[in-house]
């Protein structure tokens, strides 16, 4: 696996793979995928790791209403359980709520990764320390800023986190969701120490730089591993893509439509599920472990 780590000169420009193809690419594109995990599960150290919502959850109008769909967490504890193999799941929510969503106790062996890399359950994975008072001064005027956006704007939503504040706008009109967002990323543009992060009915702005690729790399180095899969749906994504390498037999998968840096795709969450079970079963036969 070799890291292509953010800060480093970018890799190859995105493609865009997210038009309907005809049934015999579609079924191509499965095959490509299907012997990508195939080399994978042969690995001798494999690090299987997952985005939360839009990847192993469907999205919900109240984020708090998120769940992991059925089997996506069995899916995962199986392959932890595995040889040689370690799991994570990444996600722009800080890592107690992560918790609470996955059901993943503190005993378990998966790494969960909060606010895109800030915060992280295994040593030397977390990108963003604690932060400074002056980070957490201007994260408090960020999150008063964002109240007021709140009140102008009904049915939008604030969410505080570690690191950052994020305005949700799933639900509403179009119109009044395009409107929230355009203001709330204004509150970021143009300021190095705020980092706007742009979702899929969602704006963060961020004091910290951290960032899903360089925890996802941090956490290959520390575990050795020697192949890397990752599955995503939101542009919060990318960098982990970017931070893998599908010609060094890294596995970077694509939820839904959209340019990506992902050399693999799959259409719904149900899709990763049936991905991650397909990996588990390859892998156990690859350990030995059927």
């Amino acid at each position: 696996m070799t890291a292509d780590l953010p800060n480093e000169p970018p890799g190859p420009a995105p493609v865009d793979r997210g038009s309907a193809p005809p049934d015999e690419t579609t079924a191509e594109s499965a095959e490509e995928l299907r012997a990508a995990l195939e080399r994978a599960a042969k690995a001798p150290t494999l690090l299987v790791a997952s985005d939360f919502d839009g990847a192993l959850a469907e999205f919900t109008v109240d984020p708090d209403d998120s769940a992991p769909a059925p089997g996506a967490m069995n899916a995962l504890r199986g392959l932890a359980a595995l040889p040689d193999t370690h799991v994570a799941v990444a996600s722009g929510r800080d890592v107690r709520t992560l918790r609470d969503l996955t059901g993943v106790g503190s005993a378990e062996s998966i790494t969960l990764i909060g606010s895109h890399g800030a915060e992280a359950t295994t040593p030397n994975v977390a990108t963003q320390g604690r932060l400074d008072d002056d980070q957490r001064a201007l994260l408090d005027d960020l999150t008063a800023q964002v109240a007021e956006l709140i009140d102008r704007h009904p049915g939008a939503r604030l969410e505080r986190k570690r690191a950052a504040v994020a305005v949700h706008t799933r639900g509403l009109p179009k119109p009044d969701a395009e409107a929230a967002l355009r203001e709330a990323a204004a509150l970021g543009e143009g300021r190095p120490d705020v980092r706007v992060l742009k979702g899929k009915s969602v704006v963060e702005l961020s004091v910290s730089h951290a960032d899903k690729g360089s925890a996802i790399a941090a956490l290959g180095r520390e575990v050795g591993s020697d192949a890397i899969f990752y599955s995503g749906d939101d542009v919060t994504d990318e960098d982990a893509f970017k931070a893998l390498d599908s010609e060094e037999g890294d596995v970077p998968v694509k939820v839904g439509g959209g340019t990506t840096h992902a050399a693999y795709r799959v259409e719904s969450v149900a899709d990763v599920v049936e991905t991650l079970e397909q990996l588990r079963e390859l892998r156990e036969q690859a350990t030995g472990e059927t």
